[in-house]
Parts: structure tokens; sequence; C-alpha cells
């Protein structure tokens, strides 16, 4: 069984050294990415970069203990590591999504497109207008 978890975990530290870098790359491109007209920037833990970096922090620091747990002979240990494994890899990939969604919308921005009402959905039924009529009753 420990076999197989290792394989597991194996498998999913590929996939989040990966998915790190991607978005360390992407917190960098943002925080770069020119806004307006700025005349200086100021950098802080709230920018980009920090909080990207922070994030990841967290996310290997959660990794080392999930695959701890998942290694222990107690069933219920062993569940919670499962459970915080698979909780901190659909952060990440939450987090990877967002980025490029902020980066693709600066970069409309940048380039003067216009973004319809519901956001980045193109669809035609957004904003979606419900209306109510009150017929008298007979």
């Amino acid at each position: 069984m420990n076999e197989i978890m290792l394989l597991l975990l194996g498998f999913l530290g590929i996939f989040a050294v990966g998915c790190s870098i991607a978005l360390l790359a992407l917190g960098k491109m943002i925080d770069q990415f020119p806004m307006g007209d700025e005349s200086k920037r100021t950098r802080s833990i709230a920018s980009p970069v920090e909080t990207t970096k922070l994030s990841i922090a967290l996310f290997w620091l959660l990794f080392v203990i999930g695959g701890w747990a998942v290694l222990q002979e107690s069933r219920i240990v062993m569940i919670a590591g499962i459970t915080t494994l698979f909780a901190i890899s659909l952060f990440l990939f939450t987090a990877l999504v967002f980025s490029f969604a902020v980066l693709n919308i600066m970069r409309g921005r940048k380039k003067g497109i216009k973004m319809p009402a519901g956001g980045a959905c193109r669809c035609s039924s957004f904003p979606l207008r419900i209306q109510y009529r009150w017929l008298p009753r007979k």
C-alpha cells in the first residue's frame, strides 16, 4: 500500500513542481505588466510576486504535511492527508486559472479591447434580464 502512495505522491509532486514554476512566472509577468501611466510602483507584500511566493511556500508546507500524513498507518490520519493533498492541488489549479484570466484581461485592456458587461463571457444571454408581470385576478 505504501508503494502505491509513494508513486502517487511522486506524480503529484511532479505536477506540483510544474504548476509552481508556472505560477511564479505568471505572478512575475502580472507584476511587471505596465498599468496606465504609472510613475513609480510600490512593491509590498500585496504585490503579485510576493503573494505568489507566499502561497507557493504555504502549498509546499501543506504538501509535506499531507505527504507525511498519507504514509501513516492510522486510517483517519491517512484520510486527512489525502484530503489535504487533494485540496491543495485544487488550490494550485485554481490559482493557475485565475492568473491566466488576470493576465488575459490585462492584455486585453492594453490593446483596447472592450470587455462585455458580463466579464470575459461572450455569450449573448448575459446579463440575464428577468421581467415579472403581475396580472390582476379575475
